[in-house]
């Protein structure tokens, strides 16, 4: 496996637990009662609600993880080529309404050039490639909040689109809150 394929997968890593403790923040797991004990039947339906919430929450890191991969794909290409992100190809090929391309491709190029940096960057573990690529806590809070700009923004303009979806609203404003308090711990235990 070559150096920059190490570092891809260090960073998809660092972004599946992301998603992981995002998703935790968005799906509540079930928790045992006394009642469970008493009450055999409430520990079938305990189990059933289980696994909806596995299978949940294995779906929500698949769909999370698709745009970060996606950018990642996007930032080795550029990386590998010494070229530039294709990220108006990048917005077409998403599967997302016109309106939305604007919004999608100026997230998608923050991320991709977050990970571009991180892919330049020397090191053998996330944390070394992050204090390598942005060298101190200021400079990495300020890609992350940048970050936290443009996907703020895309979920904004995404909202009106799911007018339909029941709790739509609730959920974005969780995956923002937390991603958000996920970043700033994150740079507070790689800057300490």
């Amino acid at each position: 496996m070559t150096a920059l394929a190490q570092k891809k997968d260090l960073v998809l890593q660092r972004e599946l637990a992301f998603a992981n403790a995002v998703g935790s923040s968005v799906l509540e797991k079930p928790k045992v009662s006394f009642w469970m004990v008493l009450i055999p039947i409430l520990f079938l339906y305990f189990i059933y609600r289980m696994q909806t919430y596995k299978s949940g929450r294995i779906k929500f890191d698949e769909e999370f993880m698709t745009n970060r991969r996606r950018a990642m794909d996007a930032a080795m290409v550029a990386v590998e080529t010494k070229g530039r992100p294709d990220i108006d190809g990048l917005a077409r090929s998403s599967s997302l309404p016109a309106a939305l391309h604007g919004p999608y491709a100026a997230w998608m190029e923050v991320l991709v050039g977050h990970y571009m940096e991180l892919l330049a960057a020397e090191g053998h573990s996330f944390e070394s490639l992050v204090r390598s690529a942005y060298h101190d806590r200021n400079g990495y809070l300020l890609a992350l909040n940048r970050l936290t700009t443009v996907e703020r923004a895309f979920y904004q303009a995404l909202k009106p689109h799911l007018d339909a979806a029941e709790g739509a609203a609730d959920i974005i404003a969780t995956i923002e809150t937390r991603s958000q308090q996920l970043r700033r711990e994150l740079a507070e235990q790689v800057f300490r």
